[in-house]
């Protein structure tokens, strides 16, 4: 690299202008010495032809180095401190291969400096003689304009990260920019920014001119409240925070600012200026009485209610004693939560005390007291109380009413068996008295609320509660359990005892009863357990003598009976066949057993009942006088019954099938649980129509008691049923309480004539007067009859004689499996 200055060879001569030139050449150096740049230039055969001292300090390039002008020399020397030197000696390589270029670009040095280089060919004339390097070091620049980016940067993040809205308009009131926020406060978008104008977000356009005036004569506006509309509509409180925008010369060109909504904390204010009202108001017109008391127990405060809670004004307490006006009997446990109370800072507790009245009776007062001694405002005990007067009372009754019958006033089951429990705990000492239960049943009460309605009723049940309490000793107790159920607790008395007690009851019962204007007879059946069997819960001995109560009822009422063991077994037994009977269904017990009815003057198949059997796994095949009583008070007759329409259908369908018209009607018999269940005809439809069962082959019999008991339910299904097609016939006729004149009423096609009429017709001509009857009415109304229980030829050859068209009896045939009944269709028998 050549020195700074150009030489000149030894002993020459001077040339002329030389002295001129030398002085243009130290000026230059000088010029180039003072620049803040690196200058250096370097001809086209790569000798380094000038630089200047900030070129050689900026590179810390050595003296000796740039003393050879090897250009070379130099670059190998500054490569090594640029962080890229591939990228830096690529970009030099290229310039000295393409000499006429223009070149700016930055070099990063690895001691964290940056240079801007510049390049540019030195032209000689027209001639390209070398390239001048030009560096200035931009490092400080760099770090500012990235700093600068930087704090845009993070301005800009808070700009849009900002949860206040914040926004720049123009002075005109044309938006500039808004944040996120600013744009969800009035329901803009980004693309609204352009187009939108503060002018029409104010509510008071009149509140915008203040604001201007203001801002414009102060420079900036804080918290200045105005309303707001959303572009929705909505409106909204604000408070503007905002500055002038200057430019230059200093003149106003627009605003920016933070808008703050603060609806909601000015309806909060209003809100708690409203609740303070309230409160205020609360206090002067509560139903609770608020007082403030010392450690002392001295009142310092009584609102205003104090008069309508206790008839006390405030000041007629105030400065005297609470304890003063405590019930005696209530001080001891109230003032010991008063000392707890007060030695327990922020504690709260709650009690029931008598409170003298004004009028000096006693109240019940609920107070609940809070220790607000350390408050500065309160500084004292907070004590709320209400009377709860009322509401004791009301408890009172209400216990009362737990524990009694409304209608009889008399214990209840509840209360019964609490003092059962109580008598049984005593029975467990050795010394400890015996005691009875009698359990008590009405006998025939459903025929008097049936016939005189449910209030004369209610006045039996009133009535027969007065005789019992009569009969009582002290001590005992009477109690009704429900319906026409009652049950007395005696108290030191033994089975002989109770059984006199019980008989004596029942002589009471001899005399009648005077209920709204009826003399009415009424019995009772009475069932009795002694603690002379060790019970353990009271509801095992009610239990007892109410099984005992049963055995009575079954003795022919109107008696009493002593429990003993073996009625626990036939009631164990009675619910072993329940459950059984409950599994008959699951476990296909159940088989259809079919009776042919005979045309008694042809001799001929005029139908079949068919007969519910019992398969039972241990006690073989059940007929239903076995089950059928059990099976109607549990309600498994229901769901029993079903089976059995599903199962007859079935098997007419099979029998029709293959004998098509002449497929004899089967009967089936139907209890007076089905029959008033409403949905009883559809499931008779349905049944038929899954099977496709003529409706004319079927016969739904239901016995006379109980198309009498439930005329009014049953009417209207057996006329839907005539509407199926289905026939209908009345069973066991002559047992019930009706007559064939009332039967009319009902669409029957025939009547059955009970098996023990039938039985009873012999020789005398009056034997049969009743069948003859009851043949000759049903005639009249167009009915068919059925004779039962036909078991001799003479019955036959009689009913003959008085037209009765069918019958059925072991005369002709018992009750048949399917496949026996089928075989008689197949051999068309006659009989």
């Amino acid at each position: 690299m050549a020195a700074s200055g150009g030489s000149r060879k030894s002993g020459s001569k001077p040339r002329r202008g030389a002295g001129k030139l030398q002085e243009s050449v130290s000026l230059l150096e000088a010029t180039l010495d003072a620049t803040a740049d690196g200058l250096l230039i370097v001809d086209t055969s790569g000798r380094i032809v000038r630089f200047n001292t900030r070129f050689a300090k900026m590179w810390r390039l050595s003296a000796e180095v740039l003393a050879t002008g090897d250009d070379n020399a130099a670059l190998r020397e500054a490569v090594a401190n640029v962080r890229d030197p591939e990228a830096f000696l690529e970009r030099v390589r290229y310039l000295y291969d393409h000499p006429s270029e223009l070149s700016s670009d930055i070099i990063e040095l690895v001691d964290g400096r940056s240079f801007e280089r510049y390049s540019r060919p030195q032209m000689l004339g027209d001639a390209i003689a070398g390239r001048v390097w030009s560096f200035r070091d931009v490092t400080a620049r760099l770090e500012a304009e990235d700093a600068l980016r930087k704090s845009e940067a993070r301005y800009r993040r808070l700009f849009e990260e900002s949860r206040h809205a914040i926004y720049i308009t123009k002075r005109d009131g044309r938006f500039v920019d808004a944040n996120p926020a600013a744009l969800q406060m009035f329901g803009f978008t980004a693309d609204d920014i352009g187009t939108a104008s503060t002018q029409a977000l104010y509510v008071d356009p009149e509140q915008r001119r203040e604001f201007v005036r203001l801002i414009e004569d102060q420079g900036s506006v804080e918290a200045h409240p105005v309303r707001l509309r959303a572009r929705d509509g909505r409106e909204m409180d604000c408070v503007l925070t905002s500055t002038v925008i200057r430019d230059a010369t200093g003149a106003i060109i627009g605003y920016q600012g933070i808008v703050e909504d603060v609806t909601a904390r000015i309806e909060a204010e209003r809100a708690l200026r409203e609740s303070e009202l309230k409160f205020r108001s609360l206090i002067e017109n509560a139903s609770d009485t608020i007082t403030v008391l010392d450690p002392s127990g001295q009142i310092v405060f009584e609102s205003p209610s104090l008069y309508r809670v206790l008839g006390y004004t405030p000041e007629m307490l105030v400065g005297r004693n609470v304890f003063e006006f405590i019930h005696p009997d209530d001080q001891p446990a109230t003032m010991q939560e008063f000392h707890r109370l007060v030695s327990t800072p922020g504690s709260v507790t709650k009690l029931e005390l008598r409170f003298l009245h004004g009028n000096g009776s006693w109240r019940m007062l609920e107070a609940v007291g809070r220790n607000l001694l350390s408050e500065p405002i309160i500084r004292g005990l907070i004590v709320n109380a209400r009377d709860i007067s009322d509401r004791k009372e009301a408890e009172a009754r209400l216990l009362h009413d737990a524990f009694h019958d409304k209608l009889t006033k008399l214990p209840n089951r509840a209360l019964m068996l609490d003092r059962l429990a109580q008598f049984l705990r005593r029975s467990r000492r050795a010394d400890a008295p015996s005691f009875a239960v009698l359990f008590l049943d009405l006998d025939r009460f459903k025929v008097v609320n049936d016939s005189l309605g449910h209030m004369t009723g209610d006045h039996l049940l009133v009535a027969t509660a007065e005789r019992l309490e009569a009969a009582l000793r002290p001590g005992d107790t009477v109690a009704r359990l429900g319906g026409d159920e009652f049950t007395m607790l005696l108290d030191g008395t033994t089975a002989a005892e109770a059984s006199a007690v019980a008989d004596r009851i029942q002589q009471d019962f001899l005399a009648p009863f005077s209920v709204g204007g009826h003399e009415l007879y009424l019995t009772v059946s009475i069932g009795i357990a002694t603690s002379a069997v060790a019970y353990n819960r009271p509801e095992e001995m009610l239990r007892d003598a109410d099984l005992a109560m049963y055995r009575a009822k079954e003795s022919g009422r109107a008696r009493f009976a002593v429990f003993d063991e073996t009625m626990r077994a036939a009631a164990v037994k009675t619910l072993e066949v329940e459950n059984d009977l409950r599994r008959a269904l699951e476990r296909d017990e159940f088989e259809l057993y079919y009776q042919p009815i005979v045309d008694l003057d042809t001799g001929t198949l005029d139908g079949f009942e068919a007969l519910l059997r019992w398969n039972h796994r241990q006690r073989g095949v059940l007929a239903p006088g076995d089950f059928a009583a059990l099976a109607e008070d549990t309600g498994l007759i229901v769901p029993i019954g079903a089976w059995v329409i599903r199962s007859a259908c079935r098997q007419i369908a099979a029998w029709h099938l293959v004998h098509g018209a002449d497929t004899p009607p089967v009967h089936i018999n139907v209890s007076a649980r089905q029959i008033v269940r409403a949905s009883f005809a559809e499931r008779i439809k349905a049944a038929l129509e899954e099977f496709g069962t003529p409706p004319h082959l079927m016969v739904v019999e239901l016995t006379e008691g109980t198309m009498m008991e439930s005329a009014e339910s049953t009417t209207p299904t057996l006329h839907e049923l005539k509407r199926i097609g289905v026939g209908l016939s009345i069973d066991d006729f002559g047992t019930g309480y009706s007559s064939l004149s009332y039967l009319h009423r009902f669409p029957t096609d025939s009547v059955k004539i009970d098996r023990s009429f039938i039985s009873q017709m012999g020789p005398r001509a009056g034997d049969a007067s009743i069948v003859r009857t009851i043949v000759a009415l049903a005639h009249d109304l167009g009915m068919r009859v059925v004779a039962e229980g036909i078991e001799t030829e003479a019955q036959a050859a009689a009913l003959r004689g008085m037209r009765c068209e069918s019958g059925q009896g072991y005369l002709f045939s018992p009750a048949v499996p399917a496949d026996q009944a089928a075989a008689m269709l197949v051999a068309r028998q006659t009989w």
